[in-house]
């Protein structure tokens, strides 16, 4: 996974165009560059951002809520049941507590941060409307650290290869 520092849940960043890297098919650079974190996202027009942010406050709800219930429904039950603790592990030769309680306490944070995860991905796409480039990072940031490689918006993280509707990955404002 990606590494994830502070400085990718800035507010306010500053961005310069890679005038030296790839170009998009009309000839203006591809990537803009976060100064604050040097990685490449896309450039693309700010309302273009703007709408694909609109976009993300009706579907994110949705997708969060779907790992809602399938992550935060087990893990509530492994930590209300003890699972943790009676169960055997396969890798495990002989009962290890401080193990056990690793792992309990990783379900825990799993199961605290998921809500928070999910309104801090709706304020993102909020704050994406009226700042695209740093709702942007902010909401990729928060997906990243929340969900790994699964993203409901890729074309919003650093170095993108994709859109999530299967847009033309040539095409400046593709979905």
């Amino acid at each position: 996974m990606a590494s994830v520092t502070l400085a990718n849940f800035q507010l306010i960043n500053s961005w310069k165009p890679a005038f030296n890297s790839v170009q998009w098919r009309d000839g203006g650079p591809k990537y803009l560059i976060d100064a604050s974190t040097g990685q490449k996202y896309w450039n693309e027009p700010k309302n273009s951002v703007r709408f694909k942010c609109f976009l993300l406050i009706l579907g994110t709800p949705y997708r969060s809520f779907a790992c809602l219930f399938s992550k935060y429904s087990l893990s509530s039950c492994e930590i209300s049941f003890f699972f943790h603790f009676w169960t055997g592990k396969q890798a495990e030769n002989s009962y290890s507590f401080p193990g056990r309680l690793k792992d309990a306490g990783q379900d825990l944070l799993r199961v605290v941060m998921t809500p928070v995860a999910l309104v801090g991905l709706e304020l993102a796409a909020i704050y994406g409307i009226f700042t695209p480039y740093n709702g942007r990072k902010l909401y990729a940031s928060i997906e990243r650290a929340r969900y790994g490689k699964f993203t409901l918006a890729p074309c919003f993280q650093p170095g993108p290869t994709c859109h999530a509707s299967g847009g033309n990955l040539q095409k400046r404002d593709a979905f």
